[in-house]
């Protein structure tokens, strides 16, 4: 009796079924598949393999299917499955994972510059809004807070101090408390 819970990777030799068979059962991508379908395909050649192969390939093909349901169509493998197919589509399947992966550290340094953008937007609408009320050399001192200020919610009540302040100096020493 193996546990396959407790069992290390390189606690099995690389080509034997039990091995095969532990890969499979902990795989947790179709690129951990792709891996396990290759070396079946690499160890069982010979025409005496061909029943053990499509074993492999059905059960492959199903574990496939419960890692990416959308990507493998059927409910059942086709009847002339084989491991080279099973291995093709999850090749497919990785490289497409792979590629689905791409645009997100794009995604992120977007978010990331439109955040700047966003705060040096705020910055600069109150520094109008501060001059617009309280002159140019109340908001030149203003601006130099502002800079260092990357909260927007800081800025939203630096927004509401320039409504509420009565005077430059007390807006001023509203920014600092």
């Amino acid at each position: 009796m193996v546990d396959l819970q407790r069992l290390r990777e390189d606690d099995l030799p690389l080509h034997s079924l039990v091995g095969a068979v532990s890969r499979m059962e902990r795989s947790r991508s179709p690129e951990d598949l792709h891996g396990v379908a290759e070396l079946l395909q690499d160890w069982l050649r010979g025409p005496k393999d061909t029943e053990l192969c499509r074993a492999f390939a059905d059960w492959l093909w199903r574990l496939a299917r419960r890692l990416q349901p959308e990507a493998v169509a059927a409910d059942s493998p086709p009847p002339s499955l084989d491991l080279e197919d099973v291995r093709m589509t999850l090749e497919e399947m990785s490289l497409e994972e792979r590629v689905a992966e791409w645009p997100k550290p794009w995604l992120q340094k977007g978010r990331e510059q439109g955040v700047r953008e966003g705060l040096e937007r705020e910055r600069a609408l109150l520094r109008r809004q501060t001059a617009l009320r309280f002159g140019t050399d109340v908001a030149e001192r203003a601006s130099e807070r502002l800079e260092h200020i990357t909260d927007p919610d800081r800025l939203e009540e630096i927004g509401e101090l320039i409504v509420r302040c009565e005077t430059g100096s007390e807006f001023l020493a509203s920014m600092d408390a």
